[in-house]
């Protein structure tokens, strides 16, 4: 049986992911009239979802708090230093 011969189809050839060359993403058919432009964005965003381009490694809050309190310690000493000095 054959079925679904007018479908729309989105293909992502540059993935740049170590494993996968490209996708392909089979558009709805209530979605089938939105211009390619946007379906090329729409499936970019979603492939970016499931798939990450790069891995992102989140810095935990502790983390940044101790930066941000040597950066102002650092400041803090600076200024000091200025003000003993002249």
């Amino acid at each position: 049986m054959i079925k679904g011969v007018n479908k729309r189809v989105v293909e992502i050839t540059s993935t740049d992911h170590e494993y996968f060359e490209k996708a392909v993403l089979y558009v709805k058919s209530d979605k089938s009239d939105v211009p390619a432009e946007r379906l090329g964005e729409e499936a970019r965003m979603y492939l970016g979802k499931i798939v990450p381009v790069g891995r992102r490694r989140e810095i935990p809050l502790v983390f940044k708090l101790a930066a941000a309190s040597i950066i102002l310690v650092l400041i803090l000493l600076v200024i000091f230093l200025a003000v003993c000095v002249f």
